[in-house]
Formats: C-alpha cells, structure tokens, sequence
C-alpha cells in the first residue's frame, strides 16, 4: 500500500473538481440503470403472460375475437395489478428503511457513547487499527449528521437516503407491463388463428431474446447468455400455455 499523501490544495481542489463533474453525477446515473429491475419486471412479465394466455386459447380454438378479447382483458387487468403491486412493496420497503433510520437516530441521542464506540469496534473489524478506530469514530461523531449517515451506511449498510419512488416505479412496471402485452397480441389483429400463432409466438421470442440483451448490457452480464435464458423461459410459458389449452379443450369438448 503506498504512502498516505498530505491532502494538498491542489489535490483538493482537483477532488472537487471530479466530484462536481463526475461522482455526484454517478450516483443519479446508477440511479437511473437501478430503475431496470421495473423495465424488466414489467416488460418480461408484459411478454411472457399473454403469450401463455393467448396460447392457450389458440390452442383451444376459440374465435379469434374472443383470443383478443381475453388478450386485451389480460393485459389491462395485469398492468394494474403489476402497477399496484409494485407500488405496495416500495411503499412497504422504505417504510421499513426510515423507520430503521429513525431507531438509529433515536438510538444515538439516547446511547451516544455506545453508538460511538460501536462506530470504531466496526471501523476496526474492518481493518482500522484500534487507536485508529477510535480516532476515526470520535472525528465523525463530533458532527450529527455525518454521524448518523455514517451509522446508518456501516451498521445497516442502508444508503442515507434509502427509498426511491413508489409510485415512480409502479408506473414503470404497469407502463412496460401494458406496452409488453401487445407484442404477442397484435398479430391476432392482422392474421387468421393459425398465421397469428406462430407470428405471435416468434414476435414475442425476439422481443424477450432484445430484453434479455438489454439486462445483459446494463447489468454487464454476457449479453447472448442473457438474451437466451429469456427466451428459454418465454418458449417454457407458451409451451404450457399451449399444452394446457389443448387439454382443457379436448376434456370439455
């Protein structure tokens, strides 16, 4: 490990610098990326219920108005209850992060030795030497609130400012959900049953092999990898769907 640096005024004022141009920058990019785990959610859900839905009903041989009436059915009933869903458990969610901010808070105004020395048993478990620990941990509780952010990052490993956008995020999921939805049903608008099928079928196995891409080149995973996991589970939903229709139509039929 090299020598610890004397924090000169040149270096301060070049830190400043990247903090202004590109940490704080940062943090509302990966912000932003963070928000794919609703893009995914609702647009591989979006694609991957109706495909199975309108599968089925093909596969039972209904008319075709009534495939679209389930399919439309479906995809506003399932956009709502994703949306919903969605906004009940980030509600629930950062409900639960401030209330564990707040017991933190409380917590140091009624032990504050206590918290202060558990601020430097951490640092040391971490690798601060003792004296160091101690040190550190006194410097950063002569100030509240970078005592309490700190508490709140080392012993809850909670971001200061947990919670993000419930509703934000429900619109999110129920858009994509909605938007998702109509890829495997827009070909029963323009072909007979049978063309329908199989141009549903391929539309919505692109779509989800595009998606899974996609959360491959954010989440840097091996892109084809991603895109083909996606797809498998698309071709398992339609094979149900289908098998599931076939049966149930022959059984009543």
């Amino acid at each position: 490990m090299p020598a610890i640096p004397d924090i000169t005024a040149e270096a301060r004022a070049e830190a400043e610098l990247h903090i202004r141009e590109h940490s704080l920058g940062e943090a509302a990019r990966i912000g932003k990326l963070s928000r794919i785990r609703e893009v995914v959610l609702g647009a591989q859900d979006g694609l991957l219920v109706p495909l199975g839905v309108v599968t089925g009903m093909a596969a039972a041989s209904p008319s075709q108005s009534l495939i679209i009436i389930a399919g439309l059915a479906e995809a506003f009933a399932g956009a709502v209850a994703m949306g919903s869903g969605s906004y009940l458990a980030s509600e629930a969610e950062e409900g639960l992060f401030q209330a564990e901010i707040r017991d933190e808070g409380e917590e140091i105004v009624e032990h504050f030795e206590r918290e202060v020395a558990e601020l430097a048993i951490i640092l040391e478990h971490e690798g601060l030497p003792r004296a160091d620990a101690e040190q550190v941990a006194q410097g950063l509780a002569a100030n509240e609130n970078v005592f309490l952010r700190t508490k709140i990052q080392k012993e809850l490993a909670l971001s200061p400012d947990a919670g993000g956008d419930a509703l934000g995020d429900a619109f999110v999921v129920g858009g994509t959900y909605l938007g998702a939805a109509f890829v495997p049903l827009w070909p029963y608008f323009a072909f007979d049953l049978n063309t329908a099928l199989v141009v549903s079928l391929i539309s919505t196995l692109i779509a989800l092999f595009a998606l899974g891409i996609a959360k491959g080149k954010v989440a840097r995973l091996a892109i084809v990898q991603s895109g083909a996991k996606v797809v498998v589970i698309g071709g398992i939903s339609a094979g149900i769907g289908f098998a599931v229709g076939h049966i149930v139509s022959t059984y009543f039929s």
